[in-house]
C-alpha cells in the first residue's frame, strides 16, 4: 500500500514498518509490518512489553536502531505510534491497544482517558463508543 502524495508530506517523520520510496511517497514495507502486527497482537493477547521483548529477541528480529533487543520505551512509543493505523493496522485495533494500555499504566500521577460514550451522529474529533454493541469507531462515522 502507498500513501497518496498529500498524506505522505503529511505522514512526517518515518517510523517502523515505513519507508519512502524514490517520489517520496510513503510505502510500507511488508517484513517490518508482520513485525508491528505481531507486537499489537501480542500486548492484545496481554503479553507484557518484557514478555515481547524476549519474543523478539529469540526470533532475531532487530529493533528499528538495528540493535538486537528492543528497548520496552521503543515498544511502547510504537504501540502508542497513530500512524500505524494507516494500513499495517486496523483503527478498532489501535484503539483496543490504547485502552489497554491505559489500564495497564503504572503511573499514579497519570490523567486517566476515560472511555467516553457517542451516538454514531454526533460530529467530533476522536473516537466514540457505540452505547448498545461497545463496538469502537471514528467520532466523524
Amino acid at each position: 500500500m502507498e500513501l497518496s502524495l498529500i498524506e505522505s508530506r503529511l505522514f512526517g517523520r518515518i517510523c517502523y514498518g515505513f519507508k519512502r520510496d524514490k517520489y517520496g511517497f510513503v510505502e510500507i514495507v511488508p517484513e517490518q509490518a508482520e513485525v508491528v502486527k505481531t507486537i499489537f497482537r501480542m500486548y492484545r493477547e496481554e503479553n507484557s512489553l518484557e514478555d515481547i521483548q524476549k519474543y523478539l529477541l529469540s526470533c532475531s528480529i532487530s529493533s528499528p536502531s538495528g540493535k538486537a533487543k528492543w528497548s520496552r520505551d521503543v515498544l511502547n512509543e510504537l504501540l502508542n505510534n497513530g500512524k500505524y493505523t494507516r494500513g499495517i493496522i486496523d483503527f478498532e485495533e489501535y484503539c483496543e491497544v490504547y485502552f489497554l494500555k491505559e489500564g495497564n499504566c503504572r503511573n499514579p500521577n497519570k490523567t486517566r482517558v476515560k472511555k467516553t460514550y457517542a451516538e454514531s451522529n454526533e460530529r467530533g474529533a476522536g473516537v466514540g463508543i457505540r452505547r448498545n454493541t461497545g463496538e469502537i469507531f471514528r467520532a466523524c462515522e
